[in-house]
């Protein structure tokens, strides 16, 4: 598992140029040890190999730390290090099933639906073919295969799958924030379509993405799983961007991963308003990462790799100009508020995020929920403490009085259901002695018409007996 193959079609794919031979031959001089790095050697591989006709892919092996490492513009074998720009290496763990490859790779042909920034980026990164669509534009009929990106907010999916043809559906491509697996269950494409967790940002329309690149996760961020979840990150590949395909367990933990993040970094940066998520991770740090694992503890079903926080972290790091606010709730919040409000629910007097619905009481967004909460004390002053208590109070009797209006209106509501059965079972009683006073007259009429033909039978026959022949 430590060797590592510098043959054609293994570690390198070199077109016939002389530098790029040159570049080849010195990096697999330094691998093997028979040169000595130097930052000038490396600076000459860069140079030599970070051309647009070299296509470089370099592998290693999971198990290995010394392995060859490619993802993040570095080459390292046995210590030697050297600099190759820009590649991407093969990367295998925890279900990852894809390498990441910066090579140039064919893509098919798809339709793209949502003209922003992203949706431009995508067309970018293909081959020319691609049909751009709004969400209200009928759905193009010379693309009869292939993925369907789809680049819309989330409140724009509803029109989108309604303008899909049915039998095209499973080849939809969802590239959203949030908590989309609900809604697909409820469109019946949870198991069939295509989820991209994006980490690459397009700051301006027609701009080069950013990679979600970090300290701690060098490899990258972006991950798919699904029907085209291959075709998805070949796309991705082709402008440099990293994109990790996995299996739909250690996609779901990724996927949690996001949401976290977003939830999280979002609401504290809320709640110290105006502030970037760089002011977060810097001024904040020991807020939001209770807070990540809080929601972290409170995910059913999932297991986190070690140092959630720590990744969380550095990814803002990555993208610390960027603004916070709460929004799309339903998609990111809404989730960890609907988990407080099933605890209450089912009888559970405690809230598994207590500073979540803290957070959303300040904020004023979301449905409070009537616990005390008790486990963020050292983050809020007495006045907030009394004016929580007072909220409580408040929701305690507005519960009240909604369960006195439910109770009346179904005592109401039952009064009413038997004032109609009594008057249907008092219509079929009536209905039945009508129809036996009817049975009764026509058994009487009978009666007198056949003592009417009996009598003319016997007043014939007398008259008979009377006059012979």
């Amino acid at each position: 598992s430590q060797a590592c193959c510098l043959s054609t079609g293994d570690a390198f794919m070199v077109t016939s140029t002389v530098p790029a031979l040159l570049a080849a031959a010195s990096l697999a001089l330094l691998a093997i040890g028979l040169l000595p790095s130097s930052p000038k050697l490396s600076s000459h591989v860069s140079r030599s190999v970070a051309t647009p006709r070299v296509a470089l892919r370099t592998a290693f092996g999971a198990a290995s730390p010394t392995g060859l490492r490619g993802c993040d513009g570095r080459v390292t074998w046995r210590g030697k290090i050297a600099r190759v720009e820009p590649s991407r290496a093969y990367y295998s763990m925890g279900g990852l099933r894809k390498n990441i490859l910066a090579s140039h790779a064919s893509v098919m042909p798809s339709v793209i639906i949502g003209g922003g920034r992203v949706g431009e980026a995508l067309k970018e990164m293909g081959s020319g073919d691609d049909v751009i669509m709004g969400r209200y534009d009928d759905f193009p009929e010379n693309i009869t295969s292939g993925p369907i990106y789809v680049a819309t907010r989330n409140d724009a999916l509803d029109d989108v799958i309604e303008r899909v043809p049915e039998d095209r559906r499973e080849d939809l491509v969802f590239m959203q924030n949030g908590m989309l697996e609900p809604y697909l269950e409820s469109k019946g494409l949870a198991d069939k379509a295509t989820q991209v967790l994006v980490y690459f940002a397009v700051a301006k329309l027609g701009e080069k993405p950013t990679d979600g690149i970090t300290d701690m996760n060098p490899e990258g961020l972006t991950a798919a799983n699904g029907k085209w979840a291959e075709e998805a990150s070949n796309r991705f590949n082709n402008v440099g961007l990293s994109c990790k395909v996995l299996d739909k367990k250690p996609f779901m933990a990724a996927m949690f991963e996001k949401l976290i993040w977003i939830c999280s970094f979002m609401v504290i940066g809320a709640m110290h308003a105006p502030c970037t998520v760089g002011g977060v991770e810097t001024n904040h740090t020991e807020e939001v990462t209770a807070l990540i694992n809080e929601m972290a503890a409170a995910v059913p079903d999932v297991e986190f790799e070690p140092q959630l926080p720590e990744r969380l972290l550095a990814y803002a790091r990555s993208v610390a100009h960027f603004p916070t606010a709460v929004k799309e709730f339903e998609w990111r919040n809404g989730f960890f508020n609907n988990l407080s409000k099933q605890a209450y629910k089912k009888g559970i007097m405690k809230d598994p995020l207590p500073l979540h619905s803290y957070y959303l009481n300040v904020l004023g967004v979301g449905k409070p929920i009537p616990f005390p909460f008790q486990n963020y004390k050292s983050f809020m002053t007495q006045e907030e403490e009394e004016a929580q208590h007072e909220l409580l109070t408040r929701f305690e009797a507005k519960r009240a009085r909604r369960l006195a209006r439910r109770a009346r209106k179904k005592a109401e509501a039952e009064e009413m259901k038997k004032r109609e059965l009594e008057k249907a079972e008092s219509a079929k009683k009536e209905m039945e002695l009508k129809e036996e006073q009817m049975t009764k007259a026509r058994q009487l009429e009978m009666a007198k018409a056949a003592a009417e033909e009996e009598t003319k039978r016997s007043r014939r026959k007398a008259g008979t007996a009377a006059n012979p022949i």
